[in-house]
C-alpha cells in the first residue's frame, strides 16, 4: 500500500481536501462508475461504512485501483444502528447495547475482539490492493457512544493492523480522544485541529456548501452529505444491505458542481 505521509501537527496551515461521503458505497447496487467520474480531474476524496452495506465492498475496491490520488475516510462499525436498536444481525453491535458493549470491549471478550479484527484486516487486504497514491484515515466508529475506554481498546488493535492509516475518533456525544484526528457532523461542527467534518445528518442542499468548506479549512477533510449517500429513500426503515442504491447521473453532477463551486 503507498500512502502519503499526511503530517497532522504541522505549523504550517493546511488546505482541507474537499470531497463527498458516500457512506452507502458498499451496497452492491450503488452506481461506482458515476461516483468515480465525479471526481475526474480531482483526488477521489471520499469515506465509507463497511460491513453494514455488505462485507465485500466491490466499489471500495474500484475506488482503490484508481490510478490517481486518494483520500478516504472509513469508519468499521455503525454506531448509530445500536443506538438506535436497528442493526441487522450481519453487523458488529448485532443485539448489543453502548453500555454492554463497552463493557465486553474494556475486559478484551474474546469473541468481540476478533470480530474485530477480521472487519480490520479485511479493510486492510483491501488497502494493500490500493493503486497510485493513498492517504487512508480509519475511524472505529461511526457516530460512536462506546466509551472512552472501549475506543482506546479499538484504536491500538487498529494501529496495529493498519499502522499507515490515520486514526480517526467519531464519537456521538462525547470529547474526542487526545492525540487522535477528531471528526464531527453536521452543519455546524465543533472541533480544533486536526480535525475531520463532514455533513453526514445534514441535508447539503439545505447548507451553504462554500461558506461550510471556507470555515473548516484547517481540517483534513471537509465531506458533503446529502441522505441518499446512505442509500437513504423516503418510508419506512430498511436494512442497509437490502437498500435500493440505484442513482442517476444527475445527482452526482450535481454533487460535483456543488462541492468545487
Amino acid at each position: 500500500m503507498r500512502v502519503i505521509l499526511v503530517l497532522l501537527f504541522s505549523m504550517t496551515v493546511a488546505r482541507a481536501e474537499v470531497g463527498a461521503s458516500f457512506l452507502g458505497l458498499c451496497n452492491p447496487t450503488f452506481p461506482c462508475g458515476r461516483l468515480i467520474q465525479t471526481f475526474n480531474g480531482h483526488p477521489i476524496v471520499t469515506g465509507w461504512l463497511e460491513g453494514s452495506f455488505g462485507a465485500s465492498c466491490r466499489c471500495g475496491d474500484r475506488i482503490l485501483q484508481q490510478n490517481k490520488p486518494k483520500i478516504i475516510r472509513v469508519h468499521l462499525l455503525n454506531g448509530p444502528c445500536m443506538r438506535n436498536r436497528r442493526c441487522g444481525s450481519h453487523e458488529y453491535f448485532y443485539g448489543l447495547t453502548p453500555r454492554i458493549a463497552s463493557r465486553r470491549i474494556r475486559r478484551r471478550d474474546p469473541e468481540l475482539l476478533e470480530k474485530y479484527r477480521t472487519i480490520v484486516l479485511r479493510l486492510k487486504t483491501r488497502l494493500d490492493q490500493s493503486r497510485g497514491g493513498l492517504t487512508c484515515y480509519v475511524s472505529p466508529c461511526l457516530e460512536c457512544d462506546l466509551s472512552n475506554p472501549a475506543r482506546r481498546v479499538l484504536f491500538r488493535i487498529a494501529s496495529n493492523l493498519l499502522p499507515d492509516c490515520v486514526l480517526v475518533d467519531n464519537p456521538h456525544n462525547r470529547e474526542c480522544l487526545q492525540g487522535k484526528v477528531c471528526e464531527k457532523h453536521g452543519d455546524k461542527p465543533r472541533t480544533s485541529k486536526p480535525c475531520i467534518v463532514d455533513l453526514d445528518g445534514k441535508d447539503g442542499k439545505e447548507v451553504d456548501f462554500a461558506a461550510y468548506r471556507r470555515s473548516n479549512v484547517r481540517c483534513d477533510m471537509v465531506l458533503y452529505w446529502e441522505p441518499w449517500m446512505n442509500c437513504i429513500r423516503p418510508g419506512e426503515f430498511v436494512d442497509p444491505i437490502e437498500r435500493d442504491c440505484k442513482y442517476p447521473q444527475a445527482k452526482f453532477t450535481r454533487i460535483r458542481r456543488t462541492i468545487w463551486n
